[in-house]
């Protein structure tokens, strides 16, 4: 009878595995086709992001959202209600005959995913006993770092053969496969059954959510300073102060943020949050590094992620079994470790490292990156109670999701701020040191801002007089700002990683450690007396 039982688990734990592989296959699947699709609907540069943000607005506001209604409906069912609307919103995007239709469809897709990923995070809660859930979410994490790693390179190849539709259409395919799979092998599972809808909330969390990921492209296009960039944050910080008051006051709340209030479920998303932040923040740095340094190319970059995702798939697989045999605070101190020390060997590579050389590291990166992802998931459900699995995994999702863009665009910011200010100060003290005469110093300037398309004619002839080549200096001069911009934001994040080991030194032990370490006293002591009556 144990036995069918773990064969019923693991059964419907593969098909929930399937289901989130290929709405995270389908999110990766995006990025080589953005360029296609922006040249087949003859967008401006500053509108691709749209495919992009359309997606991620909808899905991380209504995670919680769809977790609710999961936990009160049927996870099953709104799992499967997800799948289909997947399946649609997938076709709908390939058959596109305008910008604004295949926008409406990137929404729904990411309406869909709501219905998706924090279900099949709920379902761990629900299959596993807390003992088995690390090596569960270590799969899943490890599933969805396959996923990540291959989408993007498959995708590239399809999209050059056949064309962005081709994406779609294949995503839709799989959907619906998804969907039988779940239909035979997952049971239904439901929580809470309270009926109520809180309409408040979504709109509060759709405004907040909205604003807050929308920062990170106004920053990009209009900058910092612009009235676009500081409205739209201070209208999401003032949603989200609205959102926490009348969430408090709600009796049966879209959003559980009743759970922040424990302690253990608090840290644990804060943590995470600042984790992949850090990560994100590096990891879009070294894309850029990579991209731009002399000799550098896209296809480096792609064999950066693969190696880095490579690396997350096996640090879930080995971690997330460890995370049901050793205390897991202990493995959360251990593995944050991994990310200081590699990136603080990341802070003496400059634009002549070699590329294997930085693959390996990257490795690591990425491993530590997967291990640690399974031990958050299951302290965040070692805190959510059994009816609200969906509602806490969605708050969980969204949190964490905030992390993400949050962390690389405020890294693209402080590298691209780096690098300038760097390249600057190099070839200044280059045409210093070359003899150039102090009153050609802003012609120098300017020949940089142009990338040595508009160089002053007295410039030219001081230069000529001297023997040298502007794009000699200038290529000096940019190879050491990006190798001084990495090594510079490799300290900042070195620095994020170490608050969140010292707040990880804070993390108190779950329920389940507790009573593990009872037990353990207590053998000891059962073996000390039996020693003494000896």
């Amino acid at each position: 009878m144990k036995d069918g039982k773990q064969r019923s688990q693991w059964g419907q734990f593969a098909a929930l595995v399937f289901g989130s592989f290929i709405a995270i296959e389908a999110m990766v699947f995006q990025a080589p086709a953005i360029p296609s699709i922006s040249e087949h609907f003859q967008l401006p540069t500053y509108l691709a992001g749209l495919i992009i943000l359309s997606f991620y607005i909808a899905s991380t506001a209504l995670y919680p959202v769809m977790g609710r209604v999961a936990d009160q409906l049927g996870r099953k069912r709104v799992l499967l209600f997800g799948m289909s609307i997947f399946a649609i919103s997938e076709f709908a995007a390939a058959l596109s005959p305008s910008f604004s239709f295949f926008l409406g469809a990137r929404v729904i897709q990411g309406f869909a995913v709501a219905c998706i990923l924090p279900v099949a995070i709920a379902y761990i809660g629900t299959i596993f006993p807390p003992e088995k859930r690390g090596m569960a979410t270590g799969i899943l994490s490890a599933v969805q770092a396959v996923a990540s790693m291959t989408g993007a390179v498959i995708a590239g190849y399809l999209v050059q053969q056949y064309g962005w539709p081709i994406i779609y259409w294949i995503s839709g395919a799989l959907s619906i496969i998804g969907f039988v799979v779940v239909k035979v092998f997952v049971e239904e599972a439901k929580g809470n059954g309270t009926r109520s809808f809180d309409f408040l909330g979504v709109l509060l969390l759709i405004i907040t959510t909205g604003c807050m990921l929308s920062v990170s492209t106004l920053v990009k296009s209009f900058g910092i300073s612009s009235p676009y960039t500081l409205g739209t944050l201070g209208l999401g910080v003032v949603a989200a102060i609205s959102l926490w008051v009348a969430e408090n006051k709600m009796a049966n709340p879209i959003v559980e943020l009743s759970l922040l209030k424990r302690r253990l479920f608090a840290m644990v998303v804060i943590i995470n949050l600042l984790v992949i932040a850090a990560f994100q923040a590096f990891i879009y740095s070294m894309n850029f590094f990579i991209s731009t340094k002399p000799g550098g190319d896209v296809v480096e970059v792609g064999l950066f992620y693969m190696v880095i995702y490579g690396g997350s798939a096996v640090g879930g697989l080995i971690f997330g079994k460890l995370a049901d045999k050793i205390n897991n605070k202990k493995l959360v101190l251990s593995i944050l470790l991994i990310p200081i020390l590699t990136i603080f060997i990341f802070s003496f590579i400059d634009t002549q490292t070699p590329f294997s050389y930085i693959s390996m590291f990257a490795f690591i990166l990425g491993f530590s990156q997967g291990a640690i992802t399974p031990i958050f998931i299951k302290y965040a459900l070692s805190e959510i109670p059994p009816a609200q699995y969906g509602a806490g995994s969605g708050l969980f999702s969204t949190i964490r999701d905030f992390g993400a863009p949050f962390g690389s665009v405020t890294g693209i910011l402080i590298f691209s701020t780096f690098t300038d200010f760097f390249t600057k100060s190099s070839l200044l003290s280059q045409a210093k040191q070359a003899g150039i005469d102090s009153n050609f110093m802003g012609a120098v300037e300017q020949a940089r801002l142009s990338e040595g398309k508009v160089t002053d004619q007295g410039l030219v002839t001081e230069l000529q007089s001297l023997g040298i080549k502007i794009e000699d200096l200038l290529s000096t001069a940019s190879g050491e700002g990006l190798s001084f911009a990495i090594q510079n934001i490799s300290y900042i994040v070195i620095g994020l990683f170490i608050i969140t080991f010292i707040l990880s030194l804070f993390i108190p032990g779950t329920k389940v450690e507790k009573v593990e370490r009872i037990q353990k006293i207590e053998l000891e002591i059962d073996n000390l007396d039996s020693k003494t009556s000896i």
